[in-house]
């Protein structure tokens, strides 16, 4: 029963901390398929990296506290940070931020797998050894393949072959310098506490560094989206404060129904991505790569395109009127206009546009 506990925990924990990095993608750039694909490579590499280290031993070509101290962080990162050579490649791979989150799911899908041996091999210690792992050494994993998605990410607009190589040492060379550095503590004795507080730090480096990422994404949606192809200028200005969404949304829900906010929260993160794909085209210099990301966008653009149909054109004058250019609310300026209109014609012009619109609406939905 403490076994079954003890892998629970061994594996959910890990998870958890990958959702708290995933959770930094606030525009929805990255790929989820993606990120299954780094942890399922994370294992992979864990079975490699044990028969690696296993045939080095047996071979006598290193002590197993060598190995421990020295080479089993330079052959596990190495493997680790594979996947992300691949990624790269790829128009979904589209700044450090989106390294880091595939670099994270390949280090904790190694650790959770690492988990699993270590639980088993001891079932009388099983629970106690689970908690202290996931705290300690599954964040220094993910922390060195992250580091290494990081470099990457950061080398992904850089043409020169030399740059994007030192990119790639640098990473792998910090990845491996902080997991030896590791392994040399933990192996010399330090207290847990202190094993924790290292795993700890490496994950804070991660969620800064991540942290960062976003601001620059949120920089590229408020530069571009003006500029962004089939935005207009008021749903540009919606975009730009997309971190109030629920409460931007919130009488447009009142009004026109929940599903209708959802619909037009989905099509507002697409013109996001559009800016930032935007913004991508112009920094890649990478002429084999362009392409790719301009069919990305023309796949975006029609996505947007129906999307904007589903919300329907009442719904739509009221998601583009949201911030009207003298900063009233809508219902303000409409009320206004209503008003000088009634007296204009003695009373007798109509009013209540938006009572209407809201029943047409109502009718459709019963439909």
């Amino acid at each position: 029963m403490i076994s079954a506990i003890a892998l629970i925990v061994a594996a959910l924990i890990p998870l958890g901390f990958l959702f708290a990095v995933k959770s930094f993608d606030f525009y929805q750039t990255g790929s989820a398929k993606f990120i299954l694909y780094s942890g399922a490579w994370g294992i992979i590499a864990y079975f490699l990296a044990a028969r690696i280290n296993t045939a080095l031993i047996n071979a006598g070509v290193v002590s197993e506290d060598t190995l421990v101290r020295f080479v089993a962080p330079i052959i596990e990162e190495t493997l680790k940070g594979l996947i992300l050579l691949y990624l790269i490649r790829h128009p979904d791979f589209k700044y450090f931020l989106d390294g880091a989150i595939y670099g994270f799911a390949s280090g904790i899908g190694f650790a959770i797998f690492e988990n699993f041996e270590y639980v088993l091999g001891h079932p009388s210690t099983a629970l106690i050894l689970a908690i202290s792992r996931v705290l300690s050494t599954n964040l220094i994993h993910a922390t060195g393949s992250a580091l290494i998605g990081i470099a990457l990410g950061l080398a992904h607009f850089n043409r020169s072959l030399l740059s994007r190589t030192l990119y790639l040492i640098t990473g792998l060379g910090l990845a491996i310098i902080i997991h030896s550095g590791f392994n040399n503590m933990v192996n010399d004795g330090v207290a847990l506490l202190f094993a924790i507080a290292a795993g700890f730090g490496g994950a804070g480096v991660i969620a800064a560094a991540a942290r960062h990422g976003l601001k620059e994404e949120k920089v590229w949606v408020r530069e571009k989206i003006g500029e962004t192809e089939g935005v207009t200028t008021g749903e540009a200005a919606v975009v730009r404060r997309l971190e109030s969404a629920d409460e931007l949304l919130a009488s447009l829900a009142q009004r026109f129904g929940p599903d209708k906010a959802s619909q037009c929260e989905k099509f507002l993160f697409m013109q996001a991505q559009l800016a930032i794909q935007g913004r991508m085209l112009e920094k890649m210099q990478d002429e084999k790569m362009r392409p790719a990301i301009q069919a990305q966008i023309s796949d975006l653009n029609r996505k947007m395109n129906e999307s904007r149909r589903e919300v329907g054109a009442y719904c739509m004058l009221y998601l583009r009127n949201i911030f009207p250019s003298d900063d009233q609310t809508l219902m303000a300026l409409m009320q206004s206009r209503i008003a000088a209109s009634a007296d204009a014609n003695k009373g007798k012009a109509g009013t209540g546009v938006f009572d209407r619109l809201k029943s047409r609406t109502a009718a459709d939905r019963n439909k």
